[in-house]
């Protein structure tokens, strides 16, 4: 009985106070991750990446983006990661370089240290492989590239196109549809040139869909109004989100003409208000950059377009209490709820301990009484035998 009595008495010391106290603390499980900066090597038909981790990795890697989630091979030994990108099979996307020439491909990793959930641990890293152009102009066989492009040149032009959250904010990530956005193109050392945006598409998995076409137009004004020319080297639209069925994942593509300035010294204007089917062969004689924007995912379930319908306030806030029939007054003052609660839970802690404090003394009393019980009965016994 004196051992079920302390183990009892253990038991509620353990659990005694308003959350409650272990007796015994639990090792914290030591958290994995990548050491240092991935390792990656640029082939002519793939990109092959190695990571080394902090303790034996059990997780899972994937490449961002791609349509075909096995179109990559991965090797795991203890601690280090071996991942294989073929350009051909993953659909690597790949943009032109014009200073200095040559095709740049871009892959996104993903490593996450969890076996099946993506947790707040996961590391993404974003890669980059130059392919320099060959001497003889061709690209269509790329040679070994470099992780790092050299240095660009500083006196050629160069482009960018960003969806940026707002005009001059920050480039987009994750989105919803309807949500409105800013297609921002952006151009440098240009001279005298004024920029002209022709060709543009959105590129979902392994289709494409044009919504620019050659002659810099909206195709379907719906959904992709026409372009604003704001200076020589800007150019803006403000558009609502919009994406395809088959995947989430979606970035765009264009081709930013540089066009020589008019005699008078302004930039040739887009007429796409008229008959469009006489192009100006002429402008493709002028050179042009390939860009594209950075990967977009939309979300196919959320239209922010439709306001969310509110629900109705409450008269007073509402709390909820882990301790019943207690009610402690305060003044109906908005700052008072929280010391209100707070109050409360207090008295609700006191309530506990005076409870486990009268369980104790209860099981002491009837422990004591038992024993004396039992020494009167024992005693009784004797004295009967002596006297017999």
């Amino acid at each position: 009985m004196n051992w079920r009595f302390s183990q009892l008495l253990l038991l509620l010391l353990c659990f005694d106070g308003p959350g409650g106290v272990r007796c015994q603390e639990e090792e914290p499980v030591p958290r994995n991750e990548v050491l240092g900066e991935p390792t990656v090597s640029c082939a002519a038909d793939a990109i092959y990446v190695k990571l080394r981790t902090k303790s034996t990795f059990l997780g899972h890697v994937d490449v961002k983006y791609t349509p075909d989630k096995s179109c990559f091979q991965s090797l795991v030994t203890n601690n280090q990661i071996e991942i294989l990108i073929p350009h051909e099979e993953c659909m690597v996307p790949r943009r032109r370089s014009l200073h200095p020439t040559g095709v740049i491909l871009e892959v996104s990793l993903s490593v996450s240290f969890h076996p099946e959930f993506t947790t707040v641990d996961d590391r993404i890293f974003n890669m980059q492989c130059f392919h320099q152009k060959k001497s003889n102009g061709s690209l269509n066989s790329l040679a070994i590239g470099s992780p790092q492009p050299p240095p660009p040149d500083t006196k050629g032009p160069s482009c960018s196109y960003e969806v940026l959250a707002s005009p001059g904010g920050l480039p987009a990530g994750r989105l919803a549809l309807g949500q409105e956005v800013y297609h921002s193109w952006q151009c440098q050392n240009v001279y005298e040139s004024c920029i002209m945006i022709e060709s543009c598409r959105l590129v979902g998995g392994e289709e494409t869909h044009d919504v620019i076409d050659s002659s810099g137009c909206s195709k379907y004004e719906s959904i992709m109004p026409q372009l604003q020319y704001h200076n020589r080297t800007h150019v803006g639209a403000s558009v609502k989100v919009f994406g395809v069925s088959h995947t989430s994942i979606v970035y765009f593509a264009c081709q930013v003409r540089l066009h020589p300035q008019l005699p008078s010294g302004e930039c040739p204007k887009r007429k796409c208000n008229e008959a469009r089917k006489k192009r100006d062969d002429a402008s493709s004689q002028f050179p042009s950059i390939d860009v594209r924007s950075q990967n977009l995912e939309i979300s196919q379930l959320i239209n922010v377009t439709t306001p969310p319908v509110e629900p109705p306030k409450p008269t007073e806030p509402v709390v909820q209490h882990t301790c019943p029939d207690i009610h402690v007054e305060s003044s109906p003052v908005e700052e008072a709820s929280e010391s209100k609660f707070i109050e409360e839970e207090r008295v609700c802690a006191d309530l506990r301990s005076v409870l486990v404090v009268s369980v104790l003394l209860a099981m002491a009393i009837i422990l004591i009484t038992t024993t004396i019980a039992v020494l009167f009965v024992r005693r009784q016994k004797y004295e009967i035998a002596n006297m017999s």
